[in-house]
């Protein structure tokens, strides 16, 4: 199903790509992921996502941001450039503003405790998920949220919600 196949007054978790593909004017989903979130703005649909869903799209932002202002260094080996050169992440910006963003957006961010991490590693066991993927389902379950906004094909496998991709 697509973010446009949405009905009004829908709750829906969030996931990382569908942020960072908003914030990436030169995504092919980024009219598709601007157009869902202007709807979770004003109100047609409820967005929640998770803080450590926030700290991914920072992140992500920032590589991004990192990619365009060092062309000299392979995409790949990035991040070991900005670890190892602390100067060039002081120069990094753009992806400052994010939070606050996402703050404006007019959804829930979810503040998991260690009790949801506990338990979301038996997501792991169960569908083979990496842990913020999998923290992300203990969120959705805990929350009785039966809708995802995700790129991540992953998802698909998973009986207890409806995946929701942008389109191009």
């Amino acid at each position: 199903m697509f973010l446009s196949d949405l009905e009004k007054g829908t709750s829906i978790f969030i996931d990382a790509n569908i942020f960072i593909y908003h914030f990436s004017k030169e995504s092919r989903f980024n009219q598709a992921c601007s157009n869902f979130l202007e709807h979770i703005e004003a109100g047609l649909i409820s967005g929640f996502t998770s803080i450590s869903i926030v700290q991914e799209v920072i992140h992500g932002t920032m590589i991004i941001e990192a990619v365009g202002l060092l062309p000299g260094i392979k995409p790949k080996d990035i991040v070991k450039y900005l670890k190892r050169n602390s100067d060039a992440v002081k120069k990094l910006v753009n992806h400052q503003s994010i939070p606050s963003k996402i703050a404006s957006f007019n959804l829930e961010i979810i503040s998991p405790g260690i009790e949801a991490m506990v338990r979301s590693q038996q997501m792991k066991k169960r569908y083979g998920f990496l842990s913020n993927d999998a923290l992300t389902l203990q969120i959705m379950e805990d929350l009785n949220i039966k809708n995802l906004a995700s790129n991540d094909t992953d998802f698909e496998k998973i009986d207890f919600i409806t995946l929701y991709r942008p389109s191009e």
